[in-house]
């Protein structure tokens, strides 16, 4: 599967935020994308893109000729996360 989506993917251990990295494919709940630097097996991470945000697990990496390819097992997804925003503002007026 080929998409035309990039994500900003977040190390939470040492949040470091990896910014426009292309997401290649979706397998099951397991997102591949590629980053500029390695992430160990095992990381949690973030991963915003679009109006969703995402937490999971770094299951693989590889060093490719530009970056890395990294697969992450999703755990969680919040979708509308715009609209979830609004409407904590409005509630706490």
């Amino acid at each position: 599967m080929r998409m035309e989506t990039v994500t900003a993917f977040t190390d939470l251990e040492d949040s470091e935020v990896s910014r426009n990295c292309p997401v290649l494919g979706l397998d099951g709940a397991t997102l591949h994308l590629k980053v500029p630097r390695p992430v160990a097996i095992g990381r949690p991470v973030k991963l915003e893109a679009d109006d969703t945000l995402s937490l999971g697990e770094v299951s693989y990496c590889r060093q490719t000729e530009d970056g890395y390819i990294v697969w992450v097992e999703l755990l969680q997804s919040l979708h509308n996360v715009s609209e979830l925003s609004r409407l904590a503002r409005a509630l706490l007026r």
